[in-house]
């Protein structure tokens, strides 16, 4: 055996099996913490909802919110109005918002619903209605504070859109960190197979040349 043969079986072999060993270990934890990050974005929800303390802190003391459109100070329904007529009609009104969502207002209203997800409406109109009522308990203007909370919802919704974005390119990139991570396990790992298979070629061939240089060396008698 040469040095050269030496150097390749025993060195090279070696270093080179190490080097695929770790390099398989490492995109195999790669790709388990790409999984375990994958998964806790998944779950990851965008939050929406709006608390009255959140309204009552804006409203006090009162400020002017600048947005359009906005309800008209002091408005009160007419006192007799058919639920067909109401923009809001076909959902459940709480009782503390019946009196501010009558004509104009809930037209107003039903402009911020329409830009709601349509499962989320219901939910949106029963915030709403325990805003004001938390606006009446602290003396504040309950249309400040009807104001106030459309304004604040809209910012949320904006909000949730370009988060639910940058939530499924993190996804993307996720899911294609770990396929190339998959493949380059598989690439290394059939290296490690060659590797293997080279090794019990050349073993087999090892032991066919000593059984034979052995059968030569020996008479055979006449």
């Amino acid at each position: 055996m040469s040095v050269i043969e030496g150097f390749e079986r025993k060195a090279l072999f070696n270093i080179t099996r190490a080097v695929a060993l770790v390099c398989v270990s490492v995109f195999l934890l790669a790709i388990i913490g790409i999984a375990i990050y994958g998964a806790s974005v998944w779950n990851d929800e965008v939050q929406t909802k709006v608390t009255p303390s959140e309204i009552i802190n804006q409203i006090k003391p009162p400020e002017p919110v600048v947005d359009a459109p906005r309800l008209p100070q002091g408005a009160q329904p007419p006192a007799n109005q058919e639920p067909q007529d109401s923009p809001l009609y076909g959902y459940r009104i709480p009782f503390s918002l019946q009196k501010y969502v009558s004509g104009s207002n809930a037209q107003v209203i039903r402009n911020h619903l329409d830009k709601v997800p349509r499962d989320e409406r219901q939910a949106y109109i029963d915030e709403l209605g325990t805003v004001v009522s938390a606006a009446e308990s602290n003396k504040l203007d309950p249309v400040d504070a009807i104001n106030a909370y459309m304004k604040l919802k809209a910012e949320r919704y904006d909000e949730a859109t370009v988060a639910r974005m940058r939530k499924w390119e993190t996804l993307k990139f996720a899911a294609a960190g770990f396929g190339a991570g998959l493949l380059l396990i598989a690439l290394f790992s059939l290296v490690l197979v060659l590797l293997a298979i080279e090794r019990n070629t050349r073993n087999s061939i090892r032991v066919s040349a000593s059984a034979r240089t052995e059968e030569e060396s020996h008479l055979e008698p006449v």
